[in-house]
């Protein structure tokens, strides 16, 4: 019998995460946030992204040819395969696995950003705030911080598509999600069950879990808990587009200074 067993976040679903995300256009993302940046801090050079993932918006970020970047994550698995994707191109982009609640990097920056909803994994208003903290310490003076950040309309939008997905990939993996989202603590769950299996009879090897867990928040929760970090608020966007947010908003991109 084949045990399931229980693994850190992103450790086995590195090993498929290009695939699961497949849909996601990381080419208009990064289009959008090298927008957004030319419209606050043209001349910026350096930049760092937090949770980088496996490097696909750094390694497009990369392709402007006007920024030195650093690409970080806390999963060490992940960064291992961005860290495959730079060297099978060449690239120059740094990648590190740190943590964003405790970056110890020795170098500043024009511009910190982490999208793809990432700050949804801090639950709390201090884990907020000290992230917060130490972008403050790595950003050159005039520098930006931007990071998107999803709502509740957007997750009850999204278990509609998102719950019990499935598909095998690379004939070797196969993976179910279960997406659920409570209303009344504004927590969305992602549960991911994935098989490793062989041969043409699928033969499972192993079974793994994990399960994701975010705080959804809506404008009006963020805006205060930044009245009390060094930032403000330059712009908060609506999408993907330089619009205001409003209350409809579905994800909201901040850029402080």
């Amino acid at each position: 019998m084949t045990k399931e067993k229980e693994k850190p976040n992103y450790s086995i679903l590195a090993e498929i995460y290009d695939r699961v995300m497949h849909d996601v256009n990381y080419v208009a993302w990064t289009d959008y946030i090298d927008e957004i940046i030319l419209e606050h801090h043209p001349y910026a050079e350096d930049i760092l992204e937090l949770a980088c993932g496996t490097g696909t918006m750094a390694l497009s970020m990369e392709e402007f040819g006007t920024y030195n970047i650093t690409a970080t994550d806390g999963s060490a698995e992940m960064v291992k395969k961005a860290q495959e994707k730079a060297d099978r191109i060449g690239s120059d982009v740094q990648f590190k696995t740190v943590n964003f609640l405790d970056i110890d990097l020795d170098q500043t920056f024009d511009v910190v950003y982490m999208v793809f909803d990432s700050l949804n994994y801090l639950h709390s208003k201090e884990d907020i705030i000290r992230l917060h903290e130490q972008v403050h310490k790595v950003l050159n003076p005039g520098g930006i911080f931007i990071y998107d950040f999803t709502t509740p309309r957007n997750s009850v939008k999204a278990i509609r598509y998102l719950n019990n997905e499935a598909s095998i990939i690379d004939n070797q993996y196969r993976y179910f999600r279960k997406s659920l989202y409570d209303a009344e603590n504004q927590i969305h769950t992602n549960r991911f069950e994935i098989e490793q299996f062989e041969g043409s009879e699928k033969n499972v090897l192993e079974r793994f879990t994990e399960e994701h867990h975010q705080k959804i928040y809506s404008f009006e929760e963020i805006r205060p808990i930044i009245k009390e970090t060094d930032f403000s608020i330059l712009k908060a966007y609506d999408g993907f587009e330089l619009k205001p947010a409003h209350t409809r908003s579905l994800r909201i991109t901040m850029v402080l200074q």
